[in-house]
């Protein structure tokens, strides 16, 4: 960003139609408090958790964002912290963050066998809704991350399987039709069991209750786009 002289023995930088100011003019003001009228905008990812145990019964449904960090995770009953999720409010995000939403992903994590995803995406679908109104559902094979490893292993048995590829540019992009979220605004990201049915050379028959996982893992949800913070 290119800086120009401001006078006052100092230079600022135009941005978003207010000044960087310069640390002669910043002299004998509180720099840490929040700036009035000024917001950070910038891409961000907010991110959650499906943790899934082996040998139990899949939930009818999942509600990812829905338990901010710091709370009780209800399918683990250990506390979350950073590495389940980023989300500070269950279901809305705190002024001044909000999101302009460019896309949803689920990431398998390698530690969930080829068996178990196919069970999963079998049996779920998902549904995105702001206040009341659904904006995105589907299968979630069509929500792919853009994330994941990649590679040969010589290891015997040894693979992993992704929603997708795992490269920013196969996540799917809502582009102009990027929905925003406004600060304390409900959304809710839920995944629906469903009975899958299957067709045989006999009959087709319907699962009656939500499948049952070997090894289970973890499902990492993420939502991308911009995001405002407040300024400091």
């Amino acid at each position: 960003m290119a800086l120009t002289p401001t006078g006052g023995g100092g230079t600022a930088g135009a941005y978003g139609g207010g000044r960087i100011l310069s640390a002669s003019q910043a002299q004998g003001r509180n720099t840490n408090s929040i700036m009035a009228n000024w917001i950070d905008r910038t891409p961000w990812q907010y991110w959650d958790t499906i943790t899934l145990l082996a040998g139990a019964v899949m939930a009818q449904s999942y509600s990812p964002f829905s338990v901010p960090i710091g709370s009780q995770d209800p399918l683990t009953n250990l506390t979350k912290n950073k590495l389940q999720t980023n989300i500070r409010k269950g279901n809305q995000f705190p002024p001044p963050n909000c999101l302009l939403l460019g896309n949803i992903g689920f990431y398998f994590e390698s530690n969930i066998i080829k068996s178990d995803i196919d069970l999963i995406l079998a049996n779920y679908y998902c549904e995105f809704k702001i206040d009341e109104k659904t904006f995105h559902e589907g299968y979630l094979y069509q929500f792919p991350s853009g994330m994941g490893l990649s590679g040969l292993s010589t290891q015997t048995g040894e693979s992993v399987y992704t929603n997708g590829l795992p490269a920013p540019g196969y996540a799917r992009n809502y582009g102009d039709w990027s929905k925003y979220i406004a600060p304390e605004q409900f959304f809710s990201l839920i995944l629906y069991w469903q009975p899958s049915q299957v067709l045989t050379s006999a009959a087709g028959n319907a699962s009656s209750a939500p499948p049952t996982l070997t090894n289970g893992g973890t499902i990492r949800v993420v939502l991308n786009g911009l995001t405002d913070r407040s300024v400091q």
